[in-house]
């Protein structure tokens, strides 16, 4: 039984893995998340059953890994976008502010041309 659940975590696994890299680009913030609480969820799972791993489970516990590198660059990217985003948003705010503070409400502003 044991090595049919193992075979079952790691087929899982390597189905999520293959998906996700197919869809890396199309996949947002939301969507890695889930990804990484289902692997998550199955390796923990897996761990349970540490002994029952057989050397051919450890060449697809490889393959599997083999995709990590790539799934954790796209995810570094949509963090770095997220951090310029809310970097763009700090600057916006501070410059909106600092235009609306220069004038009271009941001031007037004059244009004069030359």
């Amino acid at each position: 039984m044991s090595a049919e659940a193992v075979k079952s975590l790691l087929d899982q696994l390597q189905q999520m893995a293959e998906e996700t890299v197919e869809r890396l680009t199309e996949l947002d913030e939301e969507e890695f998340e889930e990804f990484a609480e289902r692997r998550q969820q199955l390796t923990d799972r897996l761990e349970g059953l540490r002994s029952a791993i057989t050397d051919r489970d450890r060449q697809q516990i490889n393959y599997i890994l083999r995709f990590d590198e790539v799934i954790l660059r796209r995810m570094h990217a949509l963090k770095d976008e997220a951090g310029h985003w809310m970097e763009q948003q700090s600057k916006i705010k501070v410059q909106k502010g600092a235009y609306q503070q220069a004038y009271a409400a009941n001031s007037m502003f004059f244009d004069h041309r030359n």
